[in-house]
């Protein structure tokens, strides 16, 4: 444990010091002394136990608990470090297009709220303005049917999570509707990008938001349909055109 902690440490150092390679000795020592008591903590905390590893256990299980989400932090940091790399390398440039507005902005607190509760909405309407999905040559048809689809599948999600307090196995269903729902906001985010020229992010960052902050993905994409008309498309002549 001291190693790991004393390697930990370090590393949360660095993390807290913007990337600084030597970061300052008081800092680290806080880190140390603040894991160092977190273990110790979780270590007392299991010794009225029966079991007399029951205090490892109680370590053992915080650990995993508290490190399952950071793995998901990593992957976007790892997808980061791939992005960097291809701008560094010149495949993409960094003044590439990107949303008019930030993924986490507070900006529009009423379409938050609404996208929270509501989000269909935003969906079929958003649906309307890009196209290229089913029903879209009526677009007014493929926004309410979509609308309701949507909706439909964000409600359904939290009723079978209602259904958790009956049989706990209800909460698999409701991640499986989930993941198919933020999916397919993904898409829609993707599909976005293409209709206005958005070079920057990819499908795999259009999955990431829709998944972990769907409202702030909703009201990021509406922002920018009022904000900007669609990249228009440049048709190359026809035969008849240059003739005339």
């Amino acid at each position: 444990f001291i190693t790991s902690s004393d390697s930990g440490s370090l590393v949360v150092d660095i993390i807290s010091a913007n990337g600084h390679t030597e970061p300052p000795l008081p800092q680290r020592i806080f880190w140390s002394f603040t894991e160092g008591a977190t273990a110790c903590a979780l270590l007392a905390a299991g010794r009225n136990l029966p079991d007399s590893n029951g205090s490892l256990k109680a370590l053992q299980s915080c650990s995993m608990v508290t490190g399952l989400p950071y793995t998901f932090i990593l992957f976007w940091c790892a997808q980061s470090l791939v992005l960097l790399c291809r701008e560094e390398s010149g495949v993409i440039s960094k003044e590439r297009k990107a949303f008019s507005s930030f993924i986490l902005s507070c900006s529009s607190p009423k379409s938050l709220l609404l996208n929270t509760l509501v989000p269909g909405l935003s969906m079929g309407k958003l649906i309307q303005a890009t196209g290229g999905w089913p029903f879209s040559s009526t677009p007014a048809v493929a926004r309410w049917v979509w609308t309701v689809l949507f909706q439909f599948t964000y409600a359904l999600v939290f009723i079978l999570l209602l259904c958790t307090l009956a049989l706990y196995q209800w909460c698999l269903a409701a991640l499986v509707i989930y993941i198919g729902f933020a999916t397919l906001l993904g898409f829609l985010r993707s599909s976005v990008r293409a209709k206005y020229g958005i070079e920057h992010g990819d499908l795999c960052t259009d999955f990431l938001c829709a998944c972990f902050a769907p409202m702030f993905t909703l009201t990021q994409l509406e922002v920018q349909i009022l904000e900007e008309p669609p990249k228009q498309i440049l048709e190359m002549p026809t035969k008849a055109d240059i003739s005339l």
